[in-house]
């Protein structure tokens, strides 16, 4: 296969595989989600949560069920881009166990994982505490489970003078725990693959690569590093952020020329 082909080939394969992996999560969180709601009409009398600590306690249980599938499916979309580029997995099997930035991926989703329970419970106290039937709380939850802190029962209840705790989750746009959890496994995958691409550049006695633009929307990242010409492989590699559409080209002794 013609080397520019594969490599634009293989940058939209991992989009599609962060994308896949988006899927899978959510539909997983969901039906976590789901499954605490309907639970929580144990916890649930007189137009408030009247044991709010045990709900959380089984919020949290639930969602830590969920772990080991959310592993699994960032395992098994990272490990892809070694069977699309026919190298051996064992150096991303290691990446995926090792600490990246200080933590590995298994202990960041289990945080973040608990961090979910907490927003899921503040929803159902916020719709509780609005009188909410359980129909009406499923139904407020599943449109606003992703962003709850803007666009949800709880910014309903603060209307109303409600007043519902809102957590903070790090200086960035991701304050809430469902998109902290994506943008994790997204994240992981992305740098699984940049790792592969790199692995089988030197595996083919690449020098060192090129990087070309995959999309017109201006990024300040992505063109530094297109002008930038020949790179080494200790530069930094695509992906440079979730949403890139940057591929290479590698060069060798004998094309070093763009």
């Amino acid at each position: 296969m013609d080397e520019l082909k594969r490599s634009v080939d293989y940058s939209r394969k991992r989009l599609q595989a962060i994308r896949n992996c988006e899927g899978h999560i959510a539909d997983i969180l969901w039906k976590s989600t789901r499954k605490i709601v309907t639970a929580s009409k144990r916890y649930r009398g007189m137009g408030r949560l009247t044991n709010e600590s045990a709900l959380l306690s089984y919020a949290k249980n639930v969602t830590a069920e969920s772990e080991e599938s959310i592993n699994s499916y960032i395992s098994a979309y990272s490990k892809a881009s070694c069977k699309i580029l026919g190298i051996d997995s064992e150096n991303i099997e290691s990446f995926l166990v090792s600490d990246i930035y200080g933590k590995t991926t298994s202990e960041r989703n289990a945080a973040y994982l608990g961090n979910f329970a907490e927003d899921i419970v503040r929803m159902i106290k916020a719709g509780t505490l609005m009188g909410y039937s359980e129909q009406q709380l499923i139904s407020s939850i599943r449109t606003g489970y992703k962003d709850p802190y803007h666009t949800s029962v709880i910014t309903k209840a603060k209307r109303k003078d409600i007043n519902i705790d809102v957590p903070s989750y790090g200086k960035g746009y991701y304050k809430n725990a469902y998109q902290t959890i994506v943008r994790n496994a997204s994240q992981v995958i992305a740098l699984a693959w940049g790792q592969a691409e790199q692995e089988y550049g030197q595996e083919n006695k690449a020098i060192g690569f090129y990087v070309k633009r995959g999309s017109d929307f201006p990024c300040l990242i992505c063109q530094n590093e297109a002008d930038a010409g020949l790179h080494s492989f200790k530069d930094p590699y695509p992906p440079f952020h979730v949403s890139c559409q940057c591929f290479t080209v590698f060069a060798f002794k004998d094309n070093k020329k763009k």
